[in-house]
């Protein structure tokens, strides 16, 4: 049996999602464009997003202007509110299914339930 590795594969719909959002970007938003982070984990799609001139962003300054798209994985809120407390224009890029999740994860803390995350603490998906 013979077996081809692609070199390679398709994206989840959430990293499709968020990949669509930051090609869309430029021209319908406010410039320059960041992402908060790596907006997927691709040096490929990270190359052609630095093509369109689509710069990481990795810390928050006090006083900002642009755009900045955040990841597929998300962010904390606080994040997101300091963003814009910055003065950037913030997108959204959350996949879906993890803002579904999160919610969740809220819904039952308020109702006094703990939740229980396995992963590195140090990974922003986690």
């Amino acid at each position: 049996m013979k077996i081809l590795l692609a070199k390679t594969a398709g994206f989840c719909m959430g990293v499709r999602r968020a990949v669509e959002i930051a090609l869309n970007a430029p021209g319908k938003h406010k410039e320059p464009i960041y992402t908060y982070g790596p907006l997927i984990h691709n040096p490929h799609v990270l190359s052609l997003l630095n093509g369109k001139g689509i710069s990481v962003l990795d810390h928050i300054p006090e006083h900002g202007t642009g755009t900045v798209i955040i990841r597929a994985h998300g962010v904390p809120p606080q994040t997101k509110e300091s963003l814009e407390k910055a003065g950037f224009n913030v997108i959204d890029a959350t996949c879906p299914r993890v803002i579904k999740v999160q919610n969740i994860i809220h819904k039952h803390a308020k109702l006094g339930y703990s939740s229980i995350i396995i992963g590195d603490q140090d990974h922003p998906e986690v």
